[in-house]
């Protein structure tokens, strides 16, 4: 069955698709669709051109999908499909992956050449034999493993879906993840896989280029706290902790005068001190009510309108946090998003959810919000690629069967994961994100740092950021707005 990729960059059929379609739970179909979809990233990924992949011409038959090439010489590149046995398992969650060795080893800066790709829900008996791809003649390329299916489960978080623990905060837990079970957290496996893929284009294409690939970053501020309301204990503790009669005096008058808390004066403080080094921040907002999650501020205030103003001033970006209880609740998440879009203007909004409450379903609340991207997508407990990717990307919706019209910028780092979950001395932080950052360098992926304002204000976060900045210091910043995910040409 032929299938191309339209303008929007959904993949649609051009006859009717087969009519069993396999499935893994109730809203997790393995469409051709799908299959396509994952190709696509997969090219992106190995920096095939846009125009170029859409000349391909791709068949989804019931073992297997392949893809035919003319290019003055017609070229085939194939996938094998899984046994339905083996979907039947995935579906009952079980957990598997194979390591399958690439054709040369793959240079991976700072963290030693690749030797082996990681393949999540797939099971490869020749794993000690077959690489990831060979070529089968000069013109026909091969896959060792349904890798599509791979990379589909891996970007669409489908685990998520059919696994139903979650922790006190109603997220999945990281070590019920395949990732941090077989221990590759710390690997961009699906932009490794494209990397062992564009290795093999060469093999098929002795004319073809690689491409040139670099690191970029994205440094976000999730603003919880500002100070207002005023609360007396924690004005009391800044106050004591400065130890200096000014700052005492300065917290205690922004209760009744025009002076900023300290934590909202910690939002000027840090995007400052990060654009010194050349690192641009972004800057997300709460509109949230008060509750025990919630610090409760109005982001309409007159003092954070001021800081609003300034940031707007200097081109900082500025987005959405929406609180505790918005997760799982589209009118609450809606209502707080209209208040933000209000202030913040009619630019195209992106953001991240509170504690990180996230799930697959939170994608089409956000879309249906009109959101731009979202960078809620990492564990809490551990730093890492929970969604096996450093490269922003429109996940797949199982439940549309359709790409999504948002952005996802996957969250790598989060400062309370290294100091309180992690619990990580400033040495051992700085080593475990270097590694996290050389991973997205080898493979030209975006490297997403999230602190917090008031982390800023305590020493130990402080001096872990201030040696951050001037590592990520010369790195060029991630465009979302100009990224290719956005537009028509993936």
């Amino acid at each position: 069955m032929g299938l191309s990729i339209q303008p929007n960059g959904v993949v649609r059929p051009l006859v009717r698709v087969a009519d069993h379609v396999p499935r893994l739970g109730a809203n997790v179909r393995i469409t051709p669709q799908a299959r396509c979809y994952a190709i696509a990233e997969l090219c992106r990924r190995a920096g095939v051109a846009g125009d170029f992949f859409r000349e391909w011409k791709i068949s989804v038959g019931p073992a297997r999908t392949t893809v035919e090439i003319c290019n003055g010489r017609s070229k085939l590149i194939s996938f094998p499909h899984v046994s339905l046995d083996a979907l039947k398992s995935l579906g009952s969650r079980s957990v598997c992956f194979a390591a399958v060795p690439v054709t040369r080893k793959l240079a991976a800066p700072g963290s030693g050449a690749i030797s082996h790709c990681i393949v999540p829900f797939v099971s490869h008996q020749d794993s000690d034999s077959l690489p990831l791809f060979y070529l089968v003649d000069q013109d026909h390329l091969e896959c060792a493993v349904d890798l599509p299916l791979s990379i589909l489960l891996t970007l669409s978080r489908c685990e998520e879906l059919l696994d139903p623990s979650r922790d006190a905060h109603g997220r999945f837990p990281v070590q019920r993840s395949v990732a941090s079970a077989g221990g590759f957290l710390d690997r961009p496996i699906v932009d490794e896989c494209a990397l062992a893929f564009e290795q093999a284009l060469c093999l098929l294409f002795p004319s073809w280029k690689t491409v040139a690939r670099k690191l970029r970053i994205k440094v976000s501020h999730d603003i919880d706290h500002v100070g207002i309301p005023f609360r007396f204990k924690k004005a009391l503790r800044y106050a004591i902790r400065d130890r200096a009669p000014r700052h005492s005096l300065r917290e205690f008058s922004s209760w009744i005068g025009d002076a900023e808390p300290t934590e909202l004066r910690s939002v000027w403080d840090i995007v400052r001190i990060s654009n010194e080094y050349g690192v641009a921040s972004s800057v997300y907002w709460k509109a949230a009510p008060p509750s025990p999650a919630d610090s409760g501020y109005d982001p309409r205030h007159r003092k954070i309108r001021r800081v609003l103003e300034w940031l707007r001033k200097i081109g900082v970006e500025c987005g959405v946090h929406p609180g505790y209880a918005t997760f799982r609740s589209p009118e609450k998440l809606r209502r707080e998003v209209s208040i933000l879009r209000d202030l913040l203007g009619p630019q195209p909004l992106g953001g991240r959810q509170h504690y990180l409450r996230w799930c697959p379903d939170t994608w089409i609340d956000w879309e249906n919000c009109g959101l731009a991207y979202d960078s809620s997508v990492g564990h809490a407990d551990q730093i890492g690629f929970r969604a096996g990717t450093c490269i922003p990307y429109r996940p797949w919706i199982f439940s549309l069967n359709r790409q999504s019209d948002l952005l996802e910028i996957p969250l790598l780092v989060m400062d309370r994961t290294l100091v309180v979950k992690m619990k990580l001395e400033k040495a051992e932080a700085l080593q475990a994100v270097g590694g996290l950052l050389a991973r997205c360098k080898a493979v030209g992926g975006v490297f997403t740092l999230l602190w917090h304002n008031d982390s800023f204000l305590e020493p130990a976060y402080r001096e872990i950021y201030l040696s951050l900045l001037k590592t990520l210091s010369g790195a060029e910043n991630y465009n979302w707005q100009a990224d290719e995910a956005t537009s028509s040409a993936s």
